[in-house]
Parts: C-alpha cells; structure tokens; sequence
C-alpha cells in the first residue's frame, strides 16, 4: 500500500502528470486524482495496477512513505507465475506512447518460439493477446527461424520476420522500454527471464535489431505450425 503524498512522488520521480500515470496504468485520472486527495481508497486491483506500472519504470515505494528508483540493474523471473509479471511488464511498456508507431522505444523480440509463450503463459496469454490488441497504434516486431515459426492465434499486434539464417542469436530476447531481457526455456523452474534496466543496453540491442530486422523477410501473421 502507498499514501496519497507517496503516488504524488512518484508520478514526480518520472515527470508525470496524472493523465500519463493513469494512461500507462489503464486506470482514470479521475481515479488517480481522488486517491492524491484522500478521498477514495482503493481496491487491491487498483493499487497492485499502480505498483506494477511504476515498477515498470523502476520506482518502488519504501518504508516511511518513501520513493525511489531502484537500485538493482537486473531482476529474475521464474516460472509460470513470473512469466506472467514479466508479460505484465511488457504490457506496460507497450502502454508508453514511445513504444506506438513512430515511437523511439518499439517493443523488438528476437528468436522466441511463441508455441513457448503459449505453453507457459496457459490461458494468460489470452489475457495478453486481448490487452495488447486493444492497444492502439502498437506494433511488436518479432524475428523468427522460419524453420519452426509459429504466430499466435489473433495475435494482430505482432508483426513476424524470418531472420536471415545465423543472423541472430539462439537465446530469446525482448527489449521494451528502457529493458533488455533474455528468455531461457530450458532452465528449472522455466522459463527464466534475467531483465537488464540499462537505457544503454535496450538502445543497443534495439540497433542491433534494427539492422536484422531490415534485412529479414517478411513473414505471415496467421501461420500455424
């Protein structure tokens, strides 16, 4: 939990205004505004979507109605359930206008074999795939081995290429926001996802990407393999 003096930090710490806090956590600013002034409590939903989107960006609530950045420049998720934090964490991103068409932040996945994401996300990546879908203006460009590619079911937010063969590493990766994360499916428990927070190495990785991405073929977006 957070006291109103706390989110009105925070917003601060990343330059928000409450239309940008409430358009990163699908929350209103109505909602936003009414807990900043003491007169709304909300519920766990509500506060667990505020936490988790300002996490995204690396502010935690402390003890003492503190806020601050986060110190630690990588974190892990393991298993099902972290998968599913980690996805939560992508969403957000997603939510940031830079991560639209255009933006100087688009979501970039690498080597991934969706067939993975849908076996470890379950009915979770349902949830996904609507959410994202219902994002305006957002494309995730995804490279692939088109020897074993498979696109998700009514995944319209995706946009697939076939990498150039030996063009791109083994080992899974998404760079969203200022993240870089590497995805190993053959870990225990799986998968394991290690996430960088480095502006540095996201834009990096994201050039990088770039390069491959303009000379990988196009793929379609409805092959099921």
């Amino acid at each position: 939990m957070f006291t109103p003096a706390q989110l009105r930090a925070a917003r601060g710490l990343l330059d928000w205004t409450r239309a940008s806090l409430a358009k990163a956590s699908g929350l209103s600013k109505e909602t936003i505004k009414n807990i900043e002034h003491g007169i709304y409590k909300p519920q766990d939903s509500t506060i667990d979507a505020i936490v988790r989107t300002f996490a995204a960006y690396d502010v935690e609530f402390t003890e003492n109605e503190g806020v601050r950045r986060r110190r630690e420049k990588i974190t892990k998720f393991e298993g099902h359930n972290g998968f599913r934090k980690f996805m939560d964490e992508v969403y957000a991103a997603a939510r940031d206008p830079s991560a639209a068409l255009g933006g100087n932040k688009p979501i970039c996945v690498s080597n991934v074999d969706d067939r993975l994401f849908v076996e470890h996300l379950g009915d979770y990546s349902k949830v996904h795939v609507q959410r994202m879908n219902a994002l305006k203006n957002v494309k995730v460009r995804v490279i692939v081995n088109e020897q074993n590619f498979y696109a998700i079911p009514n995944g319209k937010y995706l946009e697939y290429r076939y990498s150039p063969k030996q063009g791109i590493s083994s080992v899974p990766f998404y760079v969203y926001g200022d993240k870089f994360a590497l995805i190993l499916f053959n870990e225990d428990p799986s998968p394991q996802i290690i996430v960088i927070s480095s502006e540095l190495a996201s834009k990096a990785y994201r050039e990088q990407f770039d390069i491959l991405w303009q000379i990988s073929h196009k793929a379609g977006n409805n092959i099921n393999i």
